[in-house]
């Protein structure tokens, strides 16, 4: 595998890593690394990496994530990319953001401004952690994974208005999540979701939040043969009790029988009929505007 020498990112079908960076040696470590299963798209400036990530690529799977460096080639600092990422990745499964600085200059405005923008890993370019580098693609795609085929299955029955809604749930359903936070990730007020909600008759935000985690359990029990301990982690539950007891709370099974399902799923299928028990808004007719 070679890093791609333009910004385009063309006809290659992998998930690619779009990196920012002057390190060039820690960038050859992580594309040895990451072996054929990534392509790596290296830009000299932020500018080309705005291009990279130009359009509606960004919430596609084939983004695996960005890695920069506090500044490029020119100088420039590369928190406002990263702000921007944030920005529009908002409403979709948002690509995690590795920063790579060095232990030589960890302090210098550029550096401060970039970990203020969030990046979900911090790597020493010294001692570059490869396993986090790894981990972090390899989570981003199994969350965009379960992201469409969890959207695919469920798109028909959720009512228009309420589609961005449960677009935010389920890609948030890796983290533990406010209403005011799917309130801010949507552009409304708090009090406005709220206003939405009740039209369509759901009663609770949190049995939203409830339902697209447990379908986040059953996705990834069924795609893959991890163990319960290492998707609880990666789902954030306080422990694999905590998601064995919410199985059986709310599903009144077992999480290993969850994963012998065989068609649908079980969460899916609850999921969808809820949804089609929720009132729709009520329409406008001639006799009430009479």
């Amino acid at each position: 595998m070679h890093d791609s020498p333009s910004v385009s990112m063309g006809p290659d079908p992998r998930p690619a890593l779009v990196v920012v960076a002057t390190a060039f040696e820690a960038v050859e470590r992580v594309r040895r690394a990451l072996g054929e299963e990534f392509a790596v798209v290296r830009c000299a400036t932020v500018a080309e990496a705005r291009v990279a990530l130009a359009g509606p690529r960004i919430t596609e799977r084939r983004i695996a994530g960005l890695m920069v460096e506090p500044r490029d080639a020119r100088d420039a600092a590369t928190a406002p990319l990263v702000r921007l990422v944030r920005e529009r990745a908002r409403t979709a499964d948002a690509i995690p953001v590795l920063a790579m600085v060095r232990r030589s200059a960890p302090w210098c405005p550029a550096t401060v401004a970039l970990l203020e923008a969030h990046p979900a890993v911090v790597l020493i370019v010294e001692d570059l952690d490869l396993g986090a580098v790894v981990r972090a693609l390899a989570t981003r795609l199994r969350r965009a994974a379960f992201v469409g085929a969890a959207w695919r299955a469920l798109e028909q029955d959720v009512p228009a208005e309420l589609r961005p809604l449960v677009r935010v749930a389920l890609a948030r359903a890796a983290e533990p999540l406010s209403v005011q936070a799917i309130a801010r990730d949507l552009g409304l007020h708090r009090k406005t979701l709220w206003s939405r909600c009740r039209r369509h008759g759901m009663g609770s935000m949190q049995a939203l939040m409830t339902w697209c985690r447990l379908l986040a359990v059953e996705h990834a029990l069924r795609s893959c043969s991890r163990p319960i301990d290492a998707i609880a982690e990666e789902l954030a539950f306080a422990s694999p009790t905590a998601l064995r007891n919410a199985v059986r709370r709310h599903l009144r099974t077992t999480p290993s029988a969850l994963r012998e399902e065989r068609g649908e799923g079980v969460v899916c299928a609850e999921f969808r009929a809820w949804m089609r028990r929720l009132r729709p808004p009520p329409c406008v007719t001639m006799g009430d505007v009479a």
